[in-house]
């Protein structure tokens, strides 16, 4: 990362290069190499890494927005259109021809091949899917999306050209040559040119390809949704309405020019409303006319279609005039009578009846049982309508035949087993005015990147939570509630259409009022626009979708959303004599039989038939296609990041981006892969289970633990890394034995190291026995020692007994020779026992006394020494009682002194435990009131606190709501600037940027508005030490915010590169300010000492040194010395960027033993490795 360098955001490249020139508290200034200065929040603003282009963003060392649009941008202006972010194609639209990248040649490159092997392309996708479906046994759908213009209907040619060629059988006219040839079919007749597409697709379609157990095409079949009908009476100054009217005016042969009465397409209304430039459809019209004999059209079949299309033409050119009567009808103006005539003759019908049914309409009494049918007379807007309803009417249906033509050219001529279906629909739109088509459109986008976020983002996070994988999870948008509004819409479209006066402004009332406070729904004059501050509230409305908000014109949508034609215009084209008509309009009896007297709106239809499509869509396996419009003017080589940011963004490619990245993109069940080689696998590996086989398999292959992981029943693999096992399951039979052999091999490796460990085990535990084998022998030792002891304890007791006895002995010789009376009889007493006791000890050591008598011996000892013992003391107590009669009266005396000095004593403590007490209850009563205005100041403090929380999360709450609208506006924003580029329109300005930031004096009360120079010039110069203390808190408080961005957007490396410094906390750049704490007078200098190392260090076990000069809470030097640079010198207030952001109590380095050091010795190393003089700051 080059330092200082980094992607700002722009809105018209999306992001800029630019240098940081200012430090916020929470966002930053960037000077752009324009010399433009940009003011954006740090969530915004990115590292540059200068990388090369990689064919996949999640390769990127940088995983962020900006540098996956730089990789795009920079891979389209090299000519690479295609980039991966893991399984996820975008193709960006070159706008001109690359014939070379879809050669033969081309495709055959990537048959057999596995995703990431060879460069990003569709062929990839293709080959991708149709491997999936073959080994995997699972249908798949390739989605492609994106915004019209972006190019989907070309990468649908592409995949359905790569399955057909690749995988079909060669045969001429067959299913994959009708495959191929019914797409631009329909291209004809449900394609127009608008104002941001030359070729889009005004309809969505759906197509399968039904494939056999070998893998060959066996049929196909084409769902269709929401033809655009509006475009083929009508369209928008700068567009065409559909090709097949222009390639028929231009290259139809004359014959049928005379037949069907055609003429220049500026002579028809329909047609030169919109422009009628020149698109090749002369050339192109012989080619439509051979797909149409390839799928199986004969030439009075494409007659009779090119006829109904010649009916329509001349159809709108049919004009009404009051009839004059008093019916107060209409009829078919003279000038007009050509054309109806033209028309009439082109879909064989009586021109009078046709005239009478354009004209009248018939109605059907409701009392009677049978009823009365009559008809009445239209007005001229009636009739009007009546034949557009008519034209719409013949070429949807018209439409709907071809599609069933096609069909029927498709059968599944084989029992199909899986298919790959391919779904190119019309991307998200928005233009000057957007009608009920454009809203339909949007819906079904919606639905889309619903489906999207919820099988990439949400069911893959499930799937890891699942599997006990770990991944965080990841949040994203969700765009429910858009969709659930839109529905709403639908519904009440349907409900005011059942009104007896319906009207649309009544029904785009009733929406503002029922959605009156919804976040995705406004009111036009609250749009960007400026064209559509004139819209009144009931004339249409804005729907913020995921892309950007769009306002839409309710004008006609009560027409546009009914599908019923009267019933004397369906009758009458029951009676013409063309087989085509007839079969078109064959299910208007049944229905009439069915007597259903509600039909469905369009609106209602599409909605089924989209839950169809998501059902089917959920019951496959996807592979995503996103398609980016590179510019609005459809230019090659232009690339406007703004917009194609916006598309990624709306698209959802950043969050699957981040996703894939952090996630696992790729698995495999154990069992499929198990079952790859079971038929071949000897019997010792066949017992294997297969989880267990597969860590066998991949060990044996070498391929790296990081690569993988083990789920509970898949194995997942990171963004890439899946090809190697991919080539493995495509592999033919010759790689099988040689990958069965590794494995094999692998499995004796491992059972031999298990032989070798079960050796050494062996071995540990033998010499376990022979330790436990010595211990038994010691404790039987110890046990015969004990039982020993037990048999010949009472005798040793007995002789330690008289020993014990022949101590009193002495003791009545003692007391004996101090009597004055009876000595000698008491001296001979004891003289006998004393013999009497030696003649009883030398029977005990002989063993001459029985065991169960020594106990009664000693009792018979005990009691004549006790007795004896007695006798002496009695002897000598009577001796010395008259003694003790004078001692006690002394005694008795002397205590009854001590009785007296007593009492005064008592009497003394008495009275200095009253006072003690006395002043104790006052210290208590002291001490209850502090303690109780302690509780109340806590409790105040603890409400404050709360109070303080609950602001803080509601400012959180407040700040996510104004980051996601602000998110939603600037999409809003992208889509108003293109609609006013291209409509030439003008936007309406915002408050915010018509305001201009100034700053005249610089105060206390602002400190958040000041400059990071400002900042530092105030604590190096301030002399007032409020103002400096609140200046040094908000200067390291923008530092810690500046290093935690730059710690979040670290390059992606093997070993994650640690700072020059101790492991500190980080802190938000969201953080609020912190208050000004009072002023401390704090001088004290207190310096450090830690060691640290770098992971690009050669030698891992050499250290550097990182030395620290805290002055008061705040570092003012820094000096980092490298075993292997030069030795760096940091000055606060010159390098704060470079140098510790934190304060001295949040490093942890006063509670590490042994780190401080003294200041000479820091100041002799600054000295050494060259630091300038330093000024001590004192107080």
């Amino acid at each position: 990362m080059q330092d200082g360098e980094v992607w700002a955001p722009d809105a018209k490249h999306g992001f800029s290069r630019g240098q940081v020139i200012e430090i916020g508290s929470d966002s930053l200034t960037i000077e752009t190499a324009d010399k433009d200065v940009i003011l954006a929040p740090y969530s915004k603003v990115f590292p540059i890494s200068e990388e090369v282009q990689v064919n996949d963003n999640c390769s990127l060392m940088q995983l962020n927005e900006a540098s996956l649009l730089n990789n795009i941008k920079e891979r389209y202006l090299a000519g690479k259109i295609y980039t991966y972010t893991a399984n996820i194609l975008t193709v960006v639209n070159p706008y001109k021809s690359l014939n070379e990248l879809y050669s033969d040649s081309e495709m055959k490159k990537y048959k057999g091949m596995s995703l990431g092997k060879l460069d990003p392309h569709t062929f990839a996708i293709a080959e991708k899917a149709y491997s999936d479906m073959r080994y995997r046994n699972v249908s798949q759908s390739v989605i492609v999306s994106g915004e019209s213009g972006a190019g989907k209907t070309e990468t649908t040619k592409h995949v359905l050209k790569y399955l057909a060629s690749v995988y079909g059988k060669a045969s001429v006219n067959g299913i994959e040559e009708k495959l191929l040839q019914a797409n631009p079919l329909l291209e004809a007749f449900g394609n127009a040119q608008t104002v941001r597409n030359n070729n889009s697709s005004r309809f969505g379609k759906f197509i399968e390809v039904n494939f056999n157990k070998k893998g060959e095409i066996v049929g196909g079949h084409i769902s269709t949704y929401l033809l655009e009908k509006s475009r083929i009476t009508h369209q928008a100054e700068t567009e065409r309405s559909y090709h097949i009217f222009y390639r028929l005016l231009s290259g139809a042969p004359d014959s049928l020019k005379a037949k069907a009465k055609l003429k220049k397409a500026t002579d028809y209304q329909s047609l030169s409303i919109g422009k009628s430039s020149e698109m090749g459809d002369g050339e192109q019209y012989g080619s439509l006319v051979q797909r149409m004999k390839c799928i199986g059209f004969t030439d009075g079949d494409i007659e009779e279609v090119l006829l109904v299309v010649g009916g329509v033409l001349a159809f709108s050119n049919v004009q009404f005039v009051d009839s004059g009567d008093s019916k107060g009808g209409c009829k078919v103006s003279p000038e007009s009578m050509e054309w109806l005539e033209a028309a009439a003759s082109c879909l064989s019908l009586d021109a009078d009846d046709l005239h009478h049914s354009l004209t009248s309409r018939l109605m059907q009494t409701k009392n009677l049982k049978k009823g009365t049918t009559y008809m009445v007379p239209l007005k001229k807007r009636e009739a009007l309508y009546n034949r557009d309803g008519l034209c719409k009417s013949l070429y949807t249906r018209l439409f709907r035949h071809l599609v069933s033509k096609i069909n029927a050219s498709l059968p599944v001529t084989e029992p199909s087993t899986n298919y790959i279906g391919v779904l190119d629909i019309a991307g998200f739109e928005y233009f000057e005015k957007n009608s009920f088509e454009q809203f339909s459109i949007n819906y079904c986008n919606e639905k889309l990147q619903q489906f999207f976020n919820s099988r990439v983002i949400r069911e893959e996070q499930e799937l890891y939570k699942a599997e006990n994988l770990g991944v965080n999870e990841i949040t994203y948008s969700d765009n429910q509630d858009c969709i659930d509004l839109i529905e709403r819409c639908l519904v009440v479209l349907d409900e005011e259409a059942k009104l007896p006066q319906s009207c649309e402004k009544h029904f785009t009332t009733l929406v503002h009022e029922q959605n009156r406070l919804h976040f995705r729904l406004q009111v036009p004059r609250k749009s960007k626009l400026s064209s559509y501050k004139a819209m009144r509230d009931d004339e249409g409305f804005i729907v913020r979708h995921y892309a950007g908000a769009v306002c839409y014109s309710t004008e006609g949508w009560l027409d546009r959303n009914s599908d019923v034609l009267h019933s004397s215009l369906e009758q009458l084209m029951l009676t013409s004599s063309s087989g085509l008509v007839t079969t078109m309009y064959a299910d208007v009896e049944a229905q009439q039989c069915s007597k259903k007297m509600v039909h469905d709106s369009v609106g209602g239809k599409f909605k089924k038939q989209l839950s169809q499509l998501l059902e089917k869509l959920h019951g496959t396996s996807t592979n995503f296609i996103r398609c980016i419009k590179p510019n609005q003017h459809m230019a090659p080589s232009d690339f406007e990041g703004g917009k194609v940011l916006n598309q990624l963004t709306s698209l959802g490619m950043v969050t699957a981006l981040e996703l894939m990245q952090a996630g696992y993109p790729s698995r495999v069940a154990f069992q499929d892969l198990y079952d790859m080689y079971a038929a071949k696998l000897p019997n010792q590996l066949k017992s294997l289970h297969p989880r267990v086989f597969c860590s066998a398999l991949f060990r044996a292959i070498g391929m790296s633990p990081n690569d993988y992981r083990f789920g509970v029943t898949k194995i997942f693999f990171r963004p890439g890394k899946f090809a190697e096992v991919d080539m493995l399951m495509q592999s033919g039979t010759e790689h099988l034995s040689d990958m069965i052999q590794k494995t094999e091999q692998w499995v004796r490796k491992q059972r031999w190291r298990r032989l070798q460990y079960a050796i050494l085990a062996y071995n540990k535990w033998n010499k376990i026995a022979l330790w436990r084998m010595r211990s038994i022998i010691t404790i039987q030792k110890n046990a015969r020692m004990y039982n020993t002891r037990n048999l010949y304890k009472p005798r040793i007791e007995g002789i330690r007994a008289i020993k014990a006895s022949m101590a009193n002995i002495a003791i009545m010789i003692e007391i004996a020779s101090n009597i004055k009376y009876d000595r000698s009889a008491v001296m001979a007493e004891v003289e006998a026992l004393r013999t009497f006791l030696h003649t009883e000890m030398e029977q005990l050591k002989a063993g001459q006394v029985h065991t169960a008598l020594i106990e009664e011996k000693l009792v018979e000892i005990k009691n004549q020494v006790s007795s004896l013992l007695d006798r002496v003391k009695e002897t000598q107590d009577a001796d010395k009682l008259r003694q003790i009669q004078e001692e006690m009266e002394a005694e008795r005396k002397r205590k009854e002194e001590e009785e007296r000095l007593r009492k005064l004593e008592e009497e003394r403590i008495a009275e200095e435990r009253r006072i003690k007490r006395e002043l104790e209850e006052k210290r208590q009563r002291e001490l209850e009131e502090a303690r109780k205005r302690e509780e109340e100041e806590k409790k105040r403090l603890e409400e404050e606190r709360e109070k303080i929380e609950k602001e803080r999360k509601e400012r959180e709450e407040r700040e996510k709501e104004e980051a996601q609208k602000r998110e939603q506006e600037e999409r809003d924003r992208m889509i108003a600037l293109s609609i006013s580029e291209d409509n030439k329109a003008a936007m309406v300005k915002d408050e915010d940027q018509n305001k201009k930031e100034t700053k005249t004096t610089l105060d206390q009360n602002n400190i958040r508005d000041w400059k990071f120079s400002e900042l530092r010039d105030c604590i190096n110069t301030s002399c007032d030490m409020e103002l400096l203390e609140v200046a040094r808190e908000e200067f390291h408080r923008r530092l810690k915010a500046y290093h935690g961005w730059k710690q979040k957007n670290q390059e992606r490396r093997t070993k994650k590169p640690q700072k020059a410094k101790p492991d500190l906390p980080q802190q938000s750049g969201d953080s609020p300010a912190p208050p000004a704490a009072p002023v401390q007078e704090v001088s004290q200098h207190r310096l450090f000492k830690v060691p640290f190392v770098y992971p690009s260090y050669t030698n891992p076990n050499v250290r550097g040194w990182w030395y620290a000069h805290f002055y008061g809470k705040w570092i003012v030097r820094q000096l980092e010395i490298h075993p292997e640079k030069a030795p760096l010198c940091l000055v606060a207030g010159k390098d704060d960027l470079k140098m510790c952001e934190l304060q001295l109590q949040e490093t942890g380095l006063t509670r590490r033993k042994g780190s401080e050091i003294t200041m000479k010795e820091f100041d002799d190393l600054w000295a050494c490795c060259g630091g300038g003089p330093y000024k001590l700051r004192t107080e």
